[in-house]
């Protein structure tokens, strides 16, 4: 009796002869692009060399699950980890609201012109983040032109709350889940007073940060 083709052979065959290692903070789609490129064949033809099963690049950056990472490990021959590091899976659920739909930032340090095609970063598209997460710089808008932050006026609030958010929303929790709190309770303490800040301006921008994170009419970041 023939035997059945064990999913590590087909893991095996599906496995790209020449891989491009991914840059720090790299995106999935943005990986997988360059790999496209390198081949002469469209991105989604190359996402589905590795799961013939996915509807799109968008979908992947955002809800991958064990088995579907184990494959685009084999597919780059690396390890899962490092595939589920481009993703956005480990963000909460309820908080991938606040991810843009589209690159918001960029850092010129880090995210430098030479390489073709330009990698994007995960970091880009957080609608949380303010300063670059591989060097601390202040990230630059993208489009090429830096408008008017609504955040400019609150931007040590903004730093520590970039800091909460990540703290909170990588916890699979997600920020709204629970109140985010100091637990010094001091009313001297500058977490505390950041956090009172924060709150303050939170209904005052809510439809600026909306627009900034292109979410369609009525949707609030």
């Amino acid at each position: 009796m023939p035997r059945q083709p064990s999913h590590d052979a087909e893991t095996s065959s599906r496995q790209l002869p020449v891989r491009l290692a991914p840059h720090p903070d790299e995106l999935l789609s943005s990986w997988i692009g360059r790999h496209a490129a390198f081949y002469a064949v469209p991105p989604l033809a190359m996402l589905r060399h590795g799961l013939p099963e996915a509807s799109s690049l968008h979908a992947a950056d955002r809800s991958l699950n064990g088995d579907q990472v184990i494959r685009l490990a084999g597919l780059f021959s690396t390890e899962p980890a490092v595939v589920r590091r481009t993703t956005f899976s480990n963000i909460a659920p309820s908080s991938r609201r606040l991810i843009a739909a589209r690159p918001l930032q960029f850092c010129s340090a880090c995210h430098p012109g030479e390489h073709e095609p330009r990698p994007l970063l995960r970091s880009q598209f957080l609608g949380w983040r303010i300063t670059c997460p591989l060097c601390g710089d202040l990230f630059r808008r993208a489009r090429g032109h830096d408008r008017p932050s609504p955040f400019d006026r609150h931007q040590g609030a903004a730093l520590v709350g970039e800091r909460l958010l990540d703290d909170d929303l990588l916890t699979r929790q997600g920020w709204h889940s629970r109140s985010v709190r100091c637990r010094c309770q001091r009313q001297s303490c500058r977490v505390c007073l950041a956090v009172q800040s924060m709150s303050s301006v939170r209904e005052q921008h809510d439809g600026q940060r909306s627009t900034y994170l292109g979410l369609p009419p009525g949707i609030r970041a």
